[in-house]
């Protein structure tokens, strides 16, 4: 597909699905596979990314115009980003939206149209330099680097990479290569113009899903602005934090039907 690597289930209306950084498609949405009973599902693995055909990750600067093709190939598709890839999906709409159906954007990490938030501020303070920097970082160091500046501890960070295998390293090392999201030139008044439904969804990151306090602020904040500057809903899943397609599979489900049938 227009040269990047996606896994295709299903038939009817397509839906482009975009994982995040550290991740591939199906890692990313396995549970999303069950929406091919009535659509076409499309997991989207990312250039650079575990299974996808180009060797090299760029980020943003390239995605965006990798899944506008995708969606010129399809015609039109509903879009389903997470994280970067929420990031990437909202690029990509600005630049075709004619094409979309619906977009759904979970917790995008564009941290500069929300500046002037405390909690947002600090994120990109400790966040940018990271991404800034990461060409002299080891793949290893990346990933400690990246995870301390989200607010991980030394034995969280441990306990996440301890399950890595080499998929996931290629993953970690593909995130290194992208470039930082939070500036990303998202077309808001293209956005605002488009007649297609459009939410953004966030986990309410309750300190008994992650374990402490204080986390998910920053990407609620932005949440809320992008959602205000193009028009779009905003859907909290109360028993997630940034994965609520992972965590609350069922009820993610659910939401991206009822979304999907009132665009036919």
């Amino acid at each position: 597909m227009n040269g990047i690597h996606a896994e295709i289930s299903g038939d009817g209306v397509a839906a482009v699905f975009i994982h995040g950084s550290f991740s591939w498609g199906l890692d990313t949405f396995p549970d999303q596979r069950a929406l091919a009973d009535a659509n076409r599902v499309v997991l989207v693995n990312r250039r650079g990314f575990p299974g996808s055909d180009m060797p090299v990750a760029e980020g943003w600067p390239v995605d965006m115009f990798d899944v506008a093709a995708l969606l010129d190939e399809l015609g039109s598709a509903h879009l389903v980003g997470q994280s970067y890839g929420a990031v990437v999906a909202l690029l990509a709409a600005g630049l075709r939206p004619e094409r979309v159906l619906s977009i759904v954007a979970i917790e995008p990490p564009a941290f500069e149209v929300a500046r002037g938030d405390p909690d947002v501020d600090s994120k990109i303070a400790a966040l940018k330099p990271v991404y800034d920097g990461a060409a002299d970082l080891t793949t290893e160091e990346f990933v400690t680097t990246w995870a301390r500046a989200r607010g991980m501890d030394v034995e969280r960070i441990a306990a996440w990479t301890a399950g890595f295998e080499d998929r996931d390293w290629a993953a970690a090392e593909a995130s290194r290569n992208e470039r930082w999201a939070g500036s990303a030139p998202i077309e808001f008044g293209v956005l605002a113009a488009a007649s297609f439904p459009k939410m953004l969804v966030r986990g309410a990151w309750k300190s008994e899903v992650v374990g402490r306090e204080g986390d998910g602020r920053d990407l609620a904040a932005v949440s809320r602005v992008i959602a205000e500057r193009i028009g779009a809903r905003v859907s909290v899943f109360e028993q997630s934090s940034h994965n609520p397609q992972l965590q609350e599979p069922d009820a993610f489900n659910r939401l991206l039907r009822k979304l999907w049938t009132r665009t036919y």
